[in-house]
């Protein structure tokens, strides 16, 4: 019965990919037990249907973000005209030139299927890491779909893809690279160092990689130690400006450390957010993950925990002298959300599965409702013909 329900799905998402989505959930939501093949499946039907989303977007010039700048369009387009090694090495961030250099030629320097390709590999590399971690938790399905969800529905997150393609192509990499870490204890060192020099502002991934006490949990001395690097991240900070005269010579050093500098001192650009919100969610969060580090037993939690709680503690104590620095580290808790958030409760079986159905419904209601408004409505198609539209649609 089951195999007969899921070839039904396949059909239908065939035709109508939403509706197929939709009939897999229903079908997790009455049979809410573990199962390779259905779970697969509802991981790579709804990470698919994100990714044809995608490869909707719209990129152009005017819309309301810098994507079409010198450090996206701008540097695409320089590649026809200028030698490899210079390319490469002389602008910031090496191996995103390098992506740019070969991304050139592979689409015939057409920079709207480039940046569609970079947005879908980012989205399946965060939905796919998502999926492995979720695999290791065993939790049941529903757990997946909320994990999800906060990718794939959180509307911040697909407002922001234009406007941080890099940072987000890069921490999509990172999150892929400490998920292997975290489930199959194998470090994949060239992809972390890669994610650097594709996004300076995964250097800080790095550094919280490589604090021991934070891949444990925080009770003991493990809690003095995460102080003591607290404390240190603070003198790290204070010293940016000391740090990036030491590197100046290094041209991507150079400009890694002179943003943060930048970023230390007051905003980067004229997006400055309200504090207030950013108080109330960074309080909410430090509770939850207080929350797990108290109650949970299972290792595969403390990483995404301890450094969920390591920004947003470092957000609330910077947040009135260094705005661009803690707007870059308060986007980037939307990357770890989805390790931390639906896994809150575990502990209390029933009220955990009403909390995981209500994330589900709150992020879509919310998407739905808010899409057509995202960044002004010019990134995307109006979600009414989005829904509409079958898989040939998409491809064609």
């Amino acid at each position: 019965m089951l195999r007969f329900v899921i070839l039904i799905g396949l059909i239908i998402f065939s035709v109508y990919p939403l509706m197929g989505i939709l009939t897999f959930i229903l079908v997790k939501l009455v049979h809410n037990k573990k199962d390779s093949l259905t779970d697969t499946l509802l991981f790579g039907l709804i990470t698919l249907y994100a990714c044809l989303v995608q490869s909707t977007r719209i990129w152009k010039p005017g819309q309301p973000s810098d994507w079409y700048n010198e450090a996206y369009w701008g540097l695409f387009e320089q590649v026809g005209t200028t030698p490899f090694f210079s390319y490469v090495f002389g602008f910031k961030e090496p191996v995103w030139n390098f992506i740019n250099y070969i991304g050139y030629y592979i689409t015939s320097g057409d920079y709207a299927v480039f940046i569609k390709g970079i947005a879908i590999i980012t989205i399946f590399l965060s939905c796919y890491s998502i999926f492995l971690f979720w695999r290791k938790t065993n939790t049941n399905p529903v757990t997946l779909v909320a994990s999800l969800s906060l990718i794939v529905f959180f509307l911040e997150y697909i407002g922001n893809l234009n406007n941080i393609t890099r940072q987000s192509f890069a921490l999509s990499i990172v999150l892929y690279a400490l998920t292997i870490k975290i489930t199959k204890q194998k470090t994949l060192w060239s992809l972390l160092i890669s994610a650097c020099f594709i996004h300076t502002f995964s250097f800080l991934y790095l550094i919280l990689f490589l604090i021991k006490p934070l891949h444990n949990k925080l009770i003991g001395s493990n809690l003095k130690y995460f102080l003591y690097a607290l404390a240190g991240v603070g003198v790290g900070v204070a010293m940016l400006p000391f740090i990036g005269k030491l590197l100046s010579g290094i041209g991507f050093f150079a400009y890694g450390f002179k943003r943060l500098e930048q970023n230390s001192t007051g905003a980067l650009d004229d997006t400055v957010f309200n504090l207030g919100p950013l108080y109330i969610t960074a309080a909410v969060l430090i509770a939850i993950c207080s929350y797990m580090i108290w109650t949970t037993r299972m290792k595969v939690f403390n990483f995404y925990t301890n450094v969920l709680l390591v920004l947003m503690v470092v957000c609330v104590l910077l947040a009135n002298t260094s705005e661009g620095l803690v707007s870059r580290l308060y986007i980037s808790r939307m990357y770890l959300l989805p390790f931390v958030l639906p896994y809150v409760l575990l502990d209390k079986k029933d009220i955990h599965s009403l909390f995981v159905g209500a994330m589900v419904f709150f992020f879509g209601i919310r998407f739905v409702i808010g899409f057509d408004g995202l960044r002004g409505g010019s990134f995307f198609p109006p979600i009414q013909s989005l829904f509409g539209y079958s898989i040939f649609d998409f491809i064609f």
